[in-house]
């Protein structure tokens, strides 16, 4: 897909979204058609998994993403661990020298994980999960004095939307197709 025609779908998911039930520009795991989700595909387009948020329990908040043309960042804030508490990022590719591969969680399986524990108080961290084309890294960097304990949390707020849902319901909603993971090559 060229640039022009990857314009033209980020803008008309977009207007798509404003219609459906697309929670606040949030990555919502449930709703694939989430405009939000339609530029995370792209902005990786090798990635065949996207980041995006399972459940959101009181204390914290989605507050924000920057998607650009080599991935995405997407912010969580908690009332207690504070502001940017997690930062999740979707990119082509990432270096887990210094990480520790764990097993992966049920809603991992076909991923490759790994932690890195920097410091508990505050707690520093993270968790990093690597599949084909791509690889979404959770950063934690929780205020003093907040439990460590709240990582826990935090991963069950992130999961994995496979790629291929999303290409689906570009497909079935706006009748266009994008390229990359579980569709076409990109061309250039």
């Amino acid at each position: 897909m060229s640039r022009p025609t990857i314009a033209l779908v980020a803008a008309l998911a977009l207007g798509a979204g404003a219609c459906s039930a697309d929670t606040e520009g949030r990555p919502v795991c449930s709703q694939p058609e989430a405009s939000i989700l339609v530029l995370e595909a792209q902005s990786v387009p090798s990635a065949t998994e996207l980041p995006c948020i399972a459940e959101l329990p009181i204390g914290w908040q989605f507050t924000g993403s920057d998607v650009r043309d080599a991935g995405t960042t997407l912010w969580l804030d908690h009332d207690r661990a504070g502001v940017h508490a997690v930062e999740i990022r979707l990119i082509s590719s990432c270096d887990v020298a210094s990480a520790v591969e764990v097993p992966p969680a049920p809603d991992e399986v076909g991923m490759r994980v790994y932690q890195e524990p920097i410091s508990l108080n505050p707690f520093v961290g993270s968790r990093t999960l690597v599949f084909d084309g791509g690889c979404i890294i959770s950063r934690y960097g929780f205020a003093r004095g907040s439990d460590p304990a709240l990582v826990i949390e935090a991963d069950r707020i992130v999961s994995t939307l496979p790629r291929e849902m999303v290409v689906a319901e570009v497909r079935r909603d706006l009748d266009l197709t994008l390229c990359g993971a579980e569709a076409p090559p990109c061309a250039g």
